[in-house]
């Protein structure tokens, strides 16, 4: 609900600039300060619905499209920027502590417990998380996360590409030996006849599912009951890339 709101309050903004209306008009029309409003779109006070749809009439965009363009903004995973991108290239490390903090919810004690770091390298580590923007600090070496969970890499993501091929040898080398019965892997593999747009909705339907898992797996850790780490991979491009089925040979030279 909070990121919600928070798209919410950017969908507003964004329409009061496009109408030319000024946190200072917006103030005199809702009977605020302009203090009151900024902290509203700043998500710094409540921002009721009556207020929204107030603001909403004021920039004449129904309530219902505003809504409905913050639902889309956060169904679509946020990126990576190219700095954090070329910085993660540079000094892989910090991805790894990164994804520590996302998957484990770890603090600093636990990453200096994990990495057996002292406390002058973990905080060098935090201040150049913090520069990239993906962590503030707060008092100390104590800090907030402030990219989402879900947070992902663009398709030419330098870093990603390195870090799919690792994952894709290594998943390899462990389907390779796989039986049917078993429980802990699976691979699928099938030649279809679609049209691109066919092929585009199936890509789809495996991108909501795969997003729809992941948003599921980041309410969890590694204490969490029942559950384990699973890596999934879905491949797949235009063309016949199964191998050529070998072609029966004369089993007698009569003719």
């Amino acid at each position: 609900m909070d990121r919600l709101n928070g798209e919410i309050c950017e969908r507003l903004k964004r329409h009061l600039k496009l109408a030319g209306i000024s946190y200072k008009t917006l103030a005199t029309e809702m009977a605020l300060s302009e203090v009151s409003v900024k902290r509203l779109l700043n998500q710094q006070q409540p921002l009721s619905i009556t207020r929204i749809a107030e603001i909403a009439e004021l920039v004449q965009t129904p309530l219902s499209s505003i809504i409905a363009e913050a639902e889309k903004a956060i169904a679509v995973p946020p990126l990576f920027t190219l700095e954090q991108d070329l910085a993660f290239c540079e000094r892989p490390e910090l991805y790894t502590l990164l994804i520590t903090i996302i998957d484990d919810k770890a603090d600093a004690k636990a990453l200096m417990a994990k990495y057996e770091l002292n406390e002058p390298s973990m905080y060098l580590y935090l201040r150049l998380l913090e520069k990239l923007g993906l962590i503030v600090l707060i008092s100390g070496m104590q800090f907030k996360l402030t990219v989402p969970r879900h947070i992902a890499f663009s398709d030419s993501s330098n870093f990603s590409m390195h870090f799919k091929n690792q994952i894709i040898n290594n998943l390899q080398a462990q389907i390779q030996t796989i039986v049917p019965s078993s429980k802990t892997a699976y691979f699928i593999t099938s030649r279809l006849r679609l049209t691109e747009d066919e092929f585009r909705q199936y890509n789809v339907k495996l991108e909501e599912m795969m997003f729809e898992a992941l948003k599921l797996s980041q309410t969890r850790d590694a204490s969490t009951a029942n559950t384990n780490e699973y890596t999934i991979i879905d491949i797949g491009a235009q063309g016949n890339y199964q191998p050529e089925h070998k072609k029966p040979m004369n089993l007698t030279t009569e003719r």
